[in-house]
């Protein structure tokens, strides 16, 4: 059985809200419907009895209920187990979004790693939903966010800001000219639609749409368009010319977070970590 169909019914028996075990999962709430329904097809029993804004466990969930937390948690055990631990060696293994490697997370750790060369390592890229999953079942450590994980076996801090930064390939472009460019559209949390973003970019479909900075970076400098990128990233593209600030656009602060799960045992290790400035190329953000 797909592990991700119990996590979504422990999650909507939780909150007794599809919306909100949505929000909490990092899915859509169709999705989340999707799932509880392919699991009640599966098992052959309904499992949530649905009334306007009331949504209870049916005798067969309230059944189901404890098999499946026992379920997730065995597995969460066995996964651990079967990680083979180095008796001189301490593995950390941390997860980022891509867009948090390609601004220059790397160097963050090297800083600390070398402080600990003999340290092991393994590095992990995912999307949120991934991340959180990996760190409650353990399979990751440490997880960089840019946007704030709902799950209560996690802790979750930020850390650091960092700020976006509305840019062209064409110079002196002003807010009132934003509607003759092409719109570049670098997915960075879902609710970066939210912050205060000109609306002439929120209403129309963008041109290019990626998770990857490097790939609309690469489209920007090729084919023109604007785009919100890190300041940091394009600095140098700035002292060259290469790239502008669209005139009139203020800057979108955006937060960067660390998650790890409670009563980790690597703990110790990952406050270290937690605690160290982050730091993109030359620059503290």
């Amino acid at each position: 059985m797909d592990t991700d169909l119990l996590r979504t019914f422990i999650e909507v028996s939780k909150t007794r809200h599809f919306g909100r075990a949505a929000e909490n999962l990092y899915l859509t709430q169709s999705a989340v419907s999707f799932r509880i329904r392919q699991l009640e097809q599966q098992l052959g029993v309904s499992l949530f009895a649905r009334h306007r804004n009331n949504i209870q466990l049916t005798p067969s969930g309230e059944h189901l209920l404890p098999y499946a937390e026992n379920i997730l948690q065995t597995l969460g055990r066995a996964k651990q187990a079967l990680i083979k631990d180095d008796a001189a060696q301490l593995q950390i293994i941390i997860g980022a979004q891509p867009v948090c490697w390609e601004m220059g997370l790397q160097q963050w750790i090297d800083s600390w790693y070398t402080e600990r060369p003999t340290q092991s390592l393994r590095l992990e890229t995912g999307n949120r939903e991934l991340l959180c999953r990996q760190l409650i079942e353990r399979s990751v450590d440490l997880a960089i966010l840019t946007e704030p994980a709902k799950i209560d076996e996690l802790i979750v801090r930020q850390v650091s800001e960092f700020q976006l930064c509305l840019v062209s390939k064409t110079p002196n472009l002003s807010a009132g000219m934003l509607q003759e460019q092409p719109l570049i559209w670098l997915e960075w949390s879902t609710n970066l639609a939210a912050s205060n973003i000109p609306a002439e970019l929120l209403q129309r479909m963008p041109r290019l749409q990626t998770s990857s900075m490097q790939i609309a970076m690469h489209h920007l400098l090729k084919h023109g368009g604007v785009a919100y990128l890190p300041r940091h990233v394009i600095a140098g593209h700035l002292k060259n010319r290469e790239l502008h600030y669209v005139e009139g656009v203020a800057p979108l602060a955006r937060p960067l977070y660390l998650a790890y799960r409670t009563g980790s045992e690597h703990s110790d290790v990952l406050e270290e970590l937690m605690n160290r400035p982050f730091k993109f190329g030359t620059q503290t953000v």
